[in-house]
């Protein structure tokens, strides 16, 4: 077989927060980790996006960071990535399941063999996970955490790098607020990322316009445009669609789900009383939905913008000669301003190509 699904970490209780350490010691390169995360409901009532339960996923080499994104960030840069969603299972009904599954992908696509992840060019390679069950989900009282690795095997692949994705940089939102941004100017970008997940926020109600330079203005690439125009200027993947099944609505509580933006929800009851159903506007990953007598419901969910994320293109993703090329200038910039009501954190992430 040419390549085979290893598994770092079999299904093991995740009931108390903390930071998983696995060591990645295998000998072949690896074209993509997958981690999954799945917590028991103990309630109808949603605290927030089952991706949440992961705070921060990380690949390092000593102090060297490899990969290193939190749990939304992480899924938003796999939507950008491949046009689709890691499986989530979106449900909140108490006594069953949530999930949320997670993709380090270190090439263009699944078994790319240019580009992938190689222990053996460095000292200690370790993959760290930091969760918490209580942050997703509704209340979930047991979890468990798995990790896989789809590797190389009898097919000889010899990568010439790997894809490193990362959060640069991480601010606090000041309403109608500059920020001026020094990106790192080390590698090539595939992609550049803008997420800012506040509760009722759409995204370009934090990042509200976006500049992007070259050595102090010398090149303008983006000129201080408006975010809401460039989600549709930049409109090349499909809208997101998603099932979540979720009960009690007759106290309209808050449901969670991926996309920020353009939010729009069909929703159907799960028994034969539950008849009355509606849903308010959605905005900022959430909508409050409401049935009579308890009502029970699952509901189809499209949007754009998952978690509230803006990728910005950087050239054709597939092909490593368009990536931008950022070694021939001093100074790259990004400056973003706030909406006028903007509140919350802003965060920036980038996925370079870092050669062997």
């Amino acid at each position: 077989m040419n390549y085979r699904l290893s598994t770092l970490l079999a299904a093991e209780a995740a009931n108390t927060a903390g930071t998983k350490t696995i060591d990645i010691n295998l000998a072949k390169p690896i074209s993509r980790i997958t981690v999954q995360m799945k917590g028991t409901n103990s309630t109808n009532v949603p605290v927030a996006h089952p991706a949440k339960m992961i705070s921060k996923i990380e690949v390092v080499d000593g102090s060297s960071v490899l990969f290193g994104l939190s749990g939304i960030q992480c899924q938003a840069l796999n939507f950008f990535e491949s046009g689709r969603l890691p499986i989530n299972l979106m449900n909140y009904i108490t006594g069953v399941q949530c999930a949320a599954t997670f993709e380090i992908n270190f090439g263009r696509y699944l078994w790319d063999e240019v580009l992938a992840f190689d222990p053996s060019k460095f000292n200690n390679p370790q993959l760290k996970i930091t969760h918490n069950l209580a942050l997703g989900g509704s209340t979930p009282t047991s979890a468990e955490l798995s990790v896989f690795a789809h590797v190389f095997d009898q097919k000889e692949a010899k990568p010439t790098g790997f894809l490193l994705s990362k959060e640069q940089y991480s601010y606090t939102l000041a309403a109608s607020a500059k920020e001026n941004i020094d990106l790192a100017t080390d590698m090539p970008y595939r992609f550049l990322m803008l997420q800012s997940l506040t509760a009722a926020k759409q995204p370009w109600e934090n990042f509200n316009k976006l500049k992007l330079s070259e050595d102090n203005d010398q090149h303008v690439i983006i000129a201080d445009e408006k975010t809401s125009d460039l989600f549709k200027l930049w409109h090349d993947h499909p809208r997101i669609l998603e099932q979540i099944l979720a009960a009690d609505l007759d106290a309209a509580p808050t449901i969670y789900c991926t996309p920020g933006y353009l939010i729009a929800v069909a929703a159907l009851g799960l028994g034969a009383a539950d008849t009355a159903l509606f849903t308010a506007q959605g905005y900022g990953g959430a909508f409050a939905a409401t049935g009579t007598n308890g009502a029970s419901a699952q509901m189809n969910v499209t949007g754009i913008s998952p978690h509230n994320a803006l990728a910005i293109p950087m050239g054709q993703k597939d092909l490593i000669t368009d990536f931008y090329d950022v070694s021939k200038i001093g100074d790259l910039r990004l400056t973003v301003t706030a909406g006028s009501g903007a509140s919350g954190t802003c965060e920036i992430c980038s996925q370079q190509m870092r050669t062997y």
